[in-house]
């Protein structure tokens, strides 16, 4: 006789928005809940506020307060259950949470860890069908991460707020903040200091639809197609009459291969605000109730999987063809290999099947399809043109004429594309009749200044941050009024550059672009269990005290200046100057602050007063 033995099973994911879905694919037997995210918080208690046993070098954590309720509902489903699958996020963030979760709802006995690149029922199902443990060395990782910077924000900001007066808002530093606002501040610094260069370009004009360019073969410090101010007279007096061509060369050019999509890249290809990007790709993951559109987000690599890849090149055969299939794929491992590019995760659904089925967002439907048309980009064929180029003469100068012209379409074939207007052929040595030669002046433009999209890139390329962290970053730049848009470029302020300048001036060695790479790089090998991470904290303290101590004792005090409201403190005559509170929310206060507390909101309405006593 055989008897059935119910089974109960939890599964734990970080976001509420995932809960339904995975239900979906599940029988009664599950219960799917979330964690909300972290349910631990670190605590502020011990050697300089900074929450950390400095003996063991761990963390000091306790339940987060506004995660009670969670915390007690996902310990009663826990308790009740057979077998408790961790689902956190597949980055060293989701790994902790795991972890967390592993010891404070005391299920070590009974926990698998399941991680799934996208949300659809195959990858789900598979992942319950293959679990693993918490990977030890990610979490170290992370608590390593999490305790540097803490030390650095904490100690950093702390610093910084008595080395200034009269900020706007409460100053802070961090370990990737302060790099970021470095990068804003030194762009300003190219812009402010840039000298342009003046050169000339000459056309000239066959007709409407013709004009070659001139070109000097001999320039080697400057572009071919410049002429410097003292040569263009000469050059331009002496051209007359027609062209002639002097040799005619075709080839054959493939376009670019396309590259699968990391997090960094495609919020430079967004063109839209770090915050608008974030929000669209966690709602394409996540999906619409009947699983999500695209893999995980947060990612710096660009493989594609080969399951995925299998089923991709067989969708292109199908709809376009076997000569739009590639046969070779451009992609590589991130430094966090745990998942691929971000794609599809069914690449049968297009932008406008997507779109009809769940009536995306305008910003949605612009990353879905920026994500979609890139991934079939990077497997199908890439297009062939011939080239001919004509190399014309005149009066002993140069000029060069292109034509480009599509003869195998490739991955064009995925939208309309404008051909290139074909141009004559022409022959050796046969005259081309000019209607003009026109000479343009121009000079060079300075950098242009950083973007979310291109920070965050920059960020990526220098190895400093993390994808699950750089919006977040992007915006404390910004709400500490370090950094405000102008548009979509982001400028420093002079309260920014005034803090970023202090703290280089303090710590020399540590806010810069390469040390900062250097302790990523060692967390990235924590993580991959090739050092330990105690002996890397250890180290990193008796330096970073080091250079400490010497900035507490050598930094000099700096007044800001404010912006003043133009009135005088009723209280005692001081200048009124516009602040802004912890909430970011603007009022005015006394500039005689923390001696006379007297503030009111800018409407002029008062809001409360206070004057300490003065000493005599």
């Amino acid at each position: 006789m055989v008897y059935l033995i119910n089974m109960n099973y939890l599964i734990i994911v970080e976001s509420p928005n995932k809960e339904k879905t995975i239900k979906k694919y599940l029988s009664d037997e599950y219960e799917v809940l979330a964690s909300v995210g972290h349910i631990v918080k670190m605590s502020t208690s011990g050697d300089g506020r900074l929450g950390i046993d400095f003996e063991n070098w761990e963390p000091k954590y306790s339940i987060d307060p506004i995660k009670k309720d969670v915390v007690e509902k996902l310990r009663k489903h826990a308790k009740k259950a057979d077998i408790v699958y961790i689902a956190t996020d597949l980055d060293r963030e989701g790994e902790a949470i795991g972890d967390n979760l592993v010891e404070f709802l005391n299920i070590k006995d009974k926990y698998k860890r399941i991680r799934y690149n996208e949300i659809t029922k195959e990858a789900v199902l598979s992942a319950i069908a293959n679990p693993s443990v918490i990977d030890d060395n990610l979490v170290k990782a992370q608590k390593s991460r999490r305790m540097l910077d803490r030390i650095i924000g904490f100690k950093l900001t702390n610093l910084i707020k008595t080395k200034l007066s009269n900020y706007p808002i409460a100053p802070t530093a961090g370990r990737v903040q302060s790099i970021a606002l470095k990068l804003v501040v030194d762009r300003e610094n190219e812009i402010k200091s840039f000298i342009p260069v003046k050169y000339h370009t000459i056309d000239a004009i066959v007709n409407d639809e013709i004009t070659a360019t001139y070109f000097n073969p001999e320039n080697k410090e400057i572009d071919k197609n410049w002429i410097l101010p003292e040569h263009i007279n000469e050059i331009y007096n002496s051209l007359k009459g027609p062209l002639v061509v002097d040799t005619v060369t075709t080839s054959i050019k493939n376009d670019a291969s396309i590259t699968p999509l990391k997090q960094a890249v495609l919020y430079r290809k967004a063109d839209m605000s770090s915050k608008s990007t974030q929000s669209a790709l966690q709602k394409l993951y996540e999906g619409f109730g009947d699983g999500g559109l695209i893999s995980y987000p947060r990612t710096d690599s660009t493989r594609l999987s080969i399951p995925f890849l299998l089923g991709a090149k067989s969708y292109i055969k199908k709809v376009f063809g076997p000569e739009y299939v590639s046969e070779t794929i451009k992609g590589i491992a991130g430094d966090q290999d745990a998942h691929e590019a971000i794609r599809p995760t069914d690449i049968g659904l297009t932008p406008q099947k997507a779109m009809q089925k769940y009536s995306l967002s305008s910003a949605e439907n612009k990353i879905y399809s920026l994500i979609y048309y890139i991934t079939m980009q990077a497997i199908m064929t890439v297009p062939k043109r011939e080239i001919i180029r004509y190399n014309l003469k005149n009066s002993g100068h140069f000029f060069k004429l292109t034509s480009s012209k599509v003869i195998f379409d490739g991955y064009l074939k995925l939208k309309k594309y404008e051909a290139s207007k074909e141009l004559p052929k022409y022959k050796k040595d046969e005259i081309i009749h000019v209607k003009e030669y026109i000479n343009n002046a121009h000079e060079t433009k300075p950098p242009s200044r950083f973007n979310d999209g291109s920070l965050i890139q920059k960020l990526d390329e220098i190895k400093v941050g993390r994808p699950s962290t750089f919006a977040t970053t992007i915006s404390k730049i910004i709400d500490r009024k370090f950094v405000e848009k102008e548009g979509k470029a982001l400028q420093a302020t002079k309260f920014g550059e005034e803090v970023i300048k202090k703290l280089i001036e303090g710590f020399p060695n540590e806010i810069t672009e390469g040390y900062t790479a250097r302790v990523e790089a060692d967390l990235d090998l924590i993580a991959e269990g090739k050092i330990d991470y105690k002996f890397t904290m250890e180290q990193f303290w008796n330096r970073f005290n080091e250079s400490y101590k010497t900035a507490e004792l050598t930094l000099e005090k700096t007044i800001l200046i404010p912006r003043l409201v133009g009135e005088l403190c009723e209280l005692d005559q001081g200048q009124l100057i516009y602040k802004n509170s912890r909430k970011n929310e603007e009022f005015i206060g006394c500039i005689n602050f923390p001696e006379c507390t007297f503030t009111k909101n800018p409407a002029t309405k008062k809001r409360f007063s206070f004057l300490k006593k003065l000493k005599k």
